[in-house]
């Protein structure tokens, strides 16, 4: 009893992929339509092989992989090996060629070396065709048939808004009233300007005078000493010295670490000499 299998694509990419690139690489694989390609890119699972077995559905997983799709493949059921068919007799006349299955061309075209990019020549487009429009066990809903299921589509919800209180005005009306026209500029005529430097007596001022009150302030008569005015001199502080000890006059005040050491000689240059 040999194992079959049925491959599905539910619109799943590789880590990787871009979308628009893995659709224009299947469309060219398959030579899907667009109607189609939104039906593998659905979202849900469709059914792209029926009933293969493990080597063919292989080739489809290799096939669609080397486009960038990840499928889906599942365990179908059991069958018993196919009884040997008669030898066919002879023929005289030659026998057309024998038109390549779906699972044949994917074989061929997953084992066509890669050649870094999925835009095959003609030649080879011609003897890969599209599983999707030439397998008869290509199982894909009919066009117009709902992807979603009711319970997995999102509710519609409409905006009740009622604008019969709204008007719309003629084109090019204005939307606010216009301002009106600015005062007219003062009457000037009977102003002239002073010379620079005259005095102006007609000009009202409002700030009064300040007029300071001394009636408490006495004068001290003339040669009055003010000596007792000046501040106390300062006291000299009292400071302890006691701990202070004198160096003897041409002592090293600084450590040898923390002393300037003198520079090195220039080297003698005596037996130096330039040449001509």
């Amino acid at each position: 009893m040999d194992s079959l299998y049925n491959v599905y694509y539910a619109g799943e990419l590789l880590d990787g992929q871009q979308l628009e690139q893995v659709r224009a690489r299947l469309a060219s694989l398959f030579k899907a339509d667009d109607a189609t390609l939104d039906k593998l890119f659905s979202g849900t699972a469709q059914l792209v092989k029926r009933e293969c077995d493990k080597t063919t559905a292989l080739k489809y997983q290799q096939a669609m992989e080397n486009a960038g799709a990840k499928p889906l493949i599942k365990a179908a059921k059991a069958t018993a090996p196919p009884e040997p068919e008669p030898e066919p007799e002879p023929k005289t006349a030659q026998e057309p060629a024998k038109a390549q299955t779906a699972a044949e061309r994917i074989a061929a075209l997953a084992a066509a070396p890669d050649q870094g990019s999925y835009d095959e020549p003609e030649s080879a487009a011609n003897a890969s065709q599209s599983a999707i429009d030439n397998d008869s066990d290509l199982n894909l809903s009919p066009e117009g048939t709902e992807v979603l299921k009711p319970e997995e589509r999102s509710e519609q919800v409409v905006a009740d808004i009622d604008t019969s209180d709204l008007e719309v005005d003629e084109q090019s009306q204005r939307l606010s009233e216009e301002a009106s026209a600015p005062p007219p500029a003062p009457d000037t005529s009977h102003l002239s300007m002073g010379e620079v430097g005259d005095e102006i007596p007609t000009l009202a001022t409002e700030q009064q005078p300040t007029v300071p009150d001394t009636e408490g302030l006495t004068l001290t008569p003339e040669g009055t000493d003010f000596s007792d005015c000046a501040a106390p001199q300062a006291q000299a502080p009292v400071l302890d010295l006691s701990g202070i000890d004198l160096a003897p006059q041409g002592s090293d005040v600084l450590e040898e670490a923390h002393r300037n050491k003198p520079k090195p000689p220039p080297p003698a240059t005596d037996h130096i000499s330039l040449q001509d």
